[in-house]
């Protein structure tokens, strides 16, 4: 199993969260289809007297085949990064990372 990482840092000119986990997130997994096992988004949330959030929002799509991602990329990847101008000023930090010890589905089997 492969994870890719999604990153958008702080202080951008313009982000809108929203836009980014209701639209944007589920239409890149629409693509993927059967090769998505999972998919979150996240949003940080400010603590009292803590460090401020280093990130305005991440994602994490999780797949089983690094090919067939690849694929989705391929035919589908000028209109996943066109997209982007609709919510951000700026580009993400990807990562593309090998899941060493996925989760099993049902905990109860771990």
């Amino acid at each position: 199993m492969f994870c890719a990482s999604i990153v958008y840092p702080t202080g951008l000119d313009r982000f809108d969260a929203d836009y980014f986990s209701a639209r944007h997130i589920p239409m890149f997994v629409s693509f993927l289809g059967e090769n998505c096992a999972r998919y979150e988004v996240h949003r940080p949330l400010m603590q009292p007297e803590a460090p401020d959030p280093p990130f305005a929002a991440a994602a994490y799509v999780w797949v089983h085949s690094a090919e067939e991602f690849g694929a989705v990329l391929a035919k589908h990847g000028e209109e996943i990064y066109a997209d982007i101008e609709r919510f951000s000023s700026g580009q993400p930090v990807r990562a593309w990372s090998l899941v060493v010890d996925p989760v099993a589905e049902d905990p109860t089997t771990r």
